[in-house]
C-alpha cells in the first residue's frame, strides 16, 4: 500500500493528551486522544458500511501505539471503546489538526 506522504516521527504526548506526527513534507499534525479514538475507522465502531454513528467517548488515555506493517497504526486505549481500528497513514493525515506554534 502506497501513501502520499510518509511520517518521520510519531510521538505519544501524554502530558498534553495527544499524539503528534511529523511528516516528510514538514507538516506536523496533532491528534487529541478523544478525537483520535472517536475517529476509529473499524467496522466495530462504524459498521461494515459506515452506517453506525462514530463513538463519542472522552477521557481516554493512549497506552500503546503499534505499527501495522509499513502503512498504518493501531492504538491501545486505557478503557472501553474499540481496540481494533487500523488507522492508515493517509487516514491519519486526513484527520490530523495542524500544530499551533
Amino acid at each position: 500500500m502506497s501513501t502520499r506522504y510518509a511520517p518521520t516521527e510519531v510521538r505519544n504526548d501524554r502530558e498534553n493528551g495527544r499524539m503528534t506526527i511529523s511528516w516528510e513534507d514538514g507538516l506536523r499534525l496533532q491528534y487529541p486522544y478523544d478525537d483520535l479514538h472517536n475517529a476509529c475507522p473499524s467496522a466495530t465502531c462504524r459498521g461494515h458500511g459506515g452506517e453506525k454513528e462514530p463513538p463519542n467517548l472522552s477521557g481516554m488515555q493512549l497506552l500503546h501505539i503499534q505499527e501495522v506493517g509499513t502503512y498504518a497504526l493501531r492504538f491501545r486505549w486505557s478503557e472501553g471503546g474499540c481496540q481494533d481500528g487500523i488507522y492508515t497513514w493517509d487516514y491519519l493525515r486526513e484527520i490530523g489538526q495542524p500544530m499551533v506554534v
